[in-house]
């Protein structure tokens, strides 16, 4: 059995046995949402990596939405009948050039091997149309490597290779890419070295008991504390 036979098993058993989204997913696409009001357009928009398809079905009430997964995406279609959906390798599939106005890549370029992830944004910026944009989310590396075992505790899907902001942004650019926003998502995760600090309970109360608590959190998640990291980056046009 090849490696992607056995990705595309995984995937298709995990996404069968979805059902709704918790609070990681919805801040997660809060954020998408929130970087979209600094896109100029988003009439056609392709979820890059669309897993259970729910993503894409937000996406559908803000304009015209294919989802792409490399798992069985039947039951994708059926619970968001807003939305087109193809099953596809994503970095074997014949895909459109310039179609799109927006690609969505939420929780996946961690999954595609470290040699390949170049060759997967590359395929993200042709579906884009010039001006178009890319909002990405993934794991922040330093945050996973702040959990004990090394973020595997958090996360136990076939390939996970993740990325930190620098090594991301510079991917971006190797592909001709402009970074445009970036922030990271999500504290309270991971207690080594510094995030010990950034997330302990006690300095958290105490700030929080002298207005400071969110001038902190924000701080934090400008300095890449989260769990995810996010951002915008934009197709130039020329």
């Amino acid at each position: 059995m090849t490696a992607i036979t056995e990705q595309r098993r995984f995937y298709d058993d995990r996404w069968a046995s979805f059902e709704y989204p918790g609070h990681l997913e919805l801040e997660r696409v809060s954020k998408v949402i929130d970087l979209m009001n600094y896109v100029k357009s988003f009439d056609r928009i392709c979820d890059l990596g669309c897993g259970a398809g729910w993503i894409a079905g937000v996406l559908g009430h803000f304009g015209k939405t294919l989802g792409v997964d490399l798992s069985d995406v039947e039951r994708a279609r059926v619970r968001f009948p807003n939305c087109e959906f193809i099953s596809a390798n994503i970095l074997e599939w014949q895909h459109p050039r310039e179609a799109f106005d927006l690609v969505v890549s939420s929780e996946v370029i961690e999954h595609i091997p470290f040699h390949l992830q170049n060759e997967y944004l590359k395929i993200a910026y042709n579906l884009l149309a010039p001006g178009g944009n890319l909002i990405l989310t993934t794991p922040n590396k330093k945050t996973m490597d702040a959990i004990p075992g090394g973020g595997r505790t958090w996360s136990n899907q076939p390939i996970e290779d993740w990325l930190d902001k620098r090594s991301l942004l510079q991917r971006l650019e190797q592909v001709g890419f402009i970074s445009k926003r970036w922030t990271s998502i999500t504290l309270g995760i991971g207690n080594m070295g510094i995030h010990r600090v950034v997330n302990s309970r006690k300095l958290n109360q105490l700030l929080e008991s002298f207005g400071l608590v969110d001038a902190w959190r924000a701080l934090a998640l400008r300095f890449d504390y989260g769990i995810h990291l996010a951002i915008l980056a934009e197709k130039p046009t020329n």
